[in-house]
């Protein structure tokens, strides 16, 4: 049982690691967290969290028939449209100089079960999520079998430790520093964040990509 529990800190630890590698989940929550705060950061988070506890679900239990299926790429025509969608949306429309007032900025307004629903469809749409987490957790599913515990524990913890993830990460983005640099060149980060979810979106369409 020892092997067992230290399986599932092992996978999480991994989870959380993983985090800070590129993908449209992490670039969401960086960005929301760097222009509108930890509150917000911490909403988007919570929203990918909830579809990730999906994911892991499907995974844990019926993920490798659900990837097999030709219906797949549907989802993943949803999530890139869903992403370009996001991109668009923070795509800056004008590009004065100067620092940025955020507290003035419309989407600082935005409330956060908004933001909880924005990250829940920016995860449960990427079926590539599903085949991150059977990567993650086939090995520890199959050696800890014959623990009935083991599979719904490892669901719940990987969801936990995602959850944390976010919030760490959007706590650590509220460094001054780093809150100064986006005040002052607002647009210009705005613009790259819309451009690398743009190319994520366009990646979801390769059969062979990562993401």
């Amino acid at each position: 049982m020892v092997e067992a529990i230290g399986s599932i800190v092992l996978v999480c630890g991994l989870l959380m690691l993983s985090q800070l590698s590129p993908g449209p989940d992490v670039f969401f929550v960086f960005r929301t967290a760097l222009a509108q705060g930890f509150r917000r950061g911490v909403a988007v988070g919570t929203g990918i969290s909830l579809g990730f506890f999906i994911q892991a679900v499907v995974a844990c239990t019926a993920g490798a028939w659900v990837m097999g299926q030709d219906w797949s790429k549907y989802m993943l025509w949803a999530a890139a449209a869903w992403l370009l969608y996001l991109a668009y949306k923070i795509f800056p429309r004008r590009w004065d100089g100067g620092e940025v007032d955020l507290t003035q900025r419309g989407e600082g307004r935005q409330m956060c079960r908004v933001l909880v629903l924005q990250g829940f469809l920016c995860n449960i749409l990427n079926p590539k999520c599903m085949l991150f987490i059977l990567t993650l957790s086939a090995g520890p599913l199959q050696a800890h079998t014959a623990y009935g515990w083991y599979a719904p524990v490892l669901m719940v913890a990987l969801t936990l430790a995602g959850l944390l993830g976010w919030c760490v990460w959007s706590a650590l983005l509220q460094w001054a520093p780093l809150r100064g640099c986006y005040v002052r060149h607002t647009n210009v980060i705005d613009a790259v964040f819309a451009v690398l979810l743009g190319v994520f979106a366009l990646m979801l369409l390769l059969p062979d990509s990562i993401f």
